[in-house]
């Protein structure tokens, strides 16, 4: 056999593996959960995305954020704020766990989801307090605040409901807000949102498949 022969061979043999490798991986992954069954996981997915806008926002770095920091990857965009008791530092720690199982399951994946806490309490959290809060939670998480009427005009297209509660010229007040967590797509579209308890195991396979099916 010369050499060129023995070239074309192997050649040939390397697209016959890679044919076969594909084709294993399609027929042993499981097909992508359709969106009644991720809903009674606690995902909502639309059946067609919804664009939205923002005026320009900032991080908790004071840079700024807009709809094409969450371009070319998932965001899960959770509205709260830093002075909260309960809620919120328990959501933060919950989509922690998240971004380990994603890492667990599958590590390009979890390096496609993104998780950014959006502030509704502007007036106290300015990027210096955000970036004492968010990054505790997970180094890789981001909070964004900015002008009050940026961030309503904001969370009224993505259906998040907010209101201040008790005397906001006193350092004590709460903010009552919505729990759920906001799904952008990575063309920057509302895909859907996720409602609580968040279970960290299966939300992550749940993901996997929203992400398989997009």
């Amino acid at each position: 056999m010369t050499k060129s022969v023995r070239m074309t061979v192997f050649a040939l043999l390397a697209v016959v593996a890679v044919i076969l490798g594909l084709t294993f991986n399609k027929f042993t992954q499981s097909p992508p959960l359709d969106r009644e069954k991720l809903r009674d996981e606690g995902v909502f997915i639309f059946e067609t995305p919804r664009t939205f806008s923002m005026a320009p926002l900032v991080n908790h770095e004071n840079q700024p954020f807009s709809v094409d920091n969450m371009k070319d990857h998932w965001t899960l965009l959770y509205f709260g704020f830093t002075f909260c008791p309960d809620v919120c530092p328990t959501t933060l720690a919950k989509l922690n766990e998240l971004s380990l199982e994603l890492q667990a399951l599958d590590s390009e994946l979890a390096r496609r989801f993104k998780v950014v806490m959006v502030t509704v309490d502007p007036q106290r959290d300015n990027p210096e307090k955000l970036a004492k809060y968010v990054p505790f939670f997970n180094r890789d998480f981001a909070g964004v605040t900015g002008d009050m009427s940026n961030i309503y005009e904001l969370t009224r297209q993505l259906n998040v409901a907010f209101t201040p509660v008790g005397d906001t010229t006193q350092d004590d007040y709460l903010v009552e807000h919505s729990a759920n967590v906001v799904l952008v797509n990575p063309k920057g579209d509302y895909h859907g949102f996720i409602r609580p308890p968040l279970l960290a195991a299966q939300l992550a396979k749940s993901l996997q498949s929203v992400d398989r099916g997009f």
